[in-house]
């Protein structure tokens, strides 16, 4: 279900900002404590979002139920501002968090090249912990699709696209294989 994907999907990206966040501190090569590898604002970038993410997820999932909990007792008449509000949030955050993914996965590939190229930060541990980064934002894509393919979205979430091709439609039709 829609709540299910929302909720395992923030949590594991909730857990993976803790783990990147712990490790690339324990791991990185330091002096003085103050860690030399030049990737640590990279790190600090990917930690925010994940965690943007998650807690966007996280509040998709309680919006979600309570929209679906909703709309199941009564029509979509004379609906409050608090309903309207979860209403905005299911309907039209998912997207902007599917941008937000795919700009995370631009950064975890700048991580990649940064681990991999420059001295101060080729180090097992680092490498190490790259990996775990790189399969925590693969589980929640891939997790995504499959979700996608399997859940069915419901007639008042869904958005059906108007026949004008724009670049921000043809942008959301990219987006919107990503997940439900």
């Amino acid at each position: 279900s829609f709540v299910s994907y929302f909720f395992w999907s923030g949590i594991s990206l909730l857990i993976g900002a803790i783990v990147l966040n712990s490790s690339f501190s324990n791991y990185s090569p330091k002096i003085n404590n103050q860690a030399v590898c030049s990737a640590s604002s990279n790190v600090i970038g990917i930690v925010s979002l994940w965690v943007v993410e998650g807690l966007s997820f996280i509040s998709m999932c309680i919006a979600y139920s309570v929209v679906e909990s909703y709309s199941t007792c009564q029509t979509f008449d004379n609906l409050t501002f608090s309903i309207q509000a979860m209403g905005v949030i299911v309907k039209y955050l998912p997207t902007w968090i599917r941008l937000i993914h795919v700009f995370t996965f631009c950064q975890i590939n700048t991580l990649f090249a940064q681990i991999s190229l420059l001295p101060e930060c080729n180090s097992s541990g680092l490498q190490t912990t790259l990996i775990i980064t790189s399969v925590t934002w693969w589980f929640v894509a891939i997790f995504g699709l499959i979700c996608k393919k399997r859940i069915a979205i419901p007639p008042h979430i869904f958005d059906p696209l108007r026949p004008k091709t724009s670049f921000m439609t043809e942008i959301h039709l990219v987006l919107k294989t990503m997940g439900p």
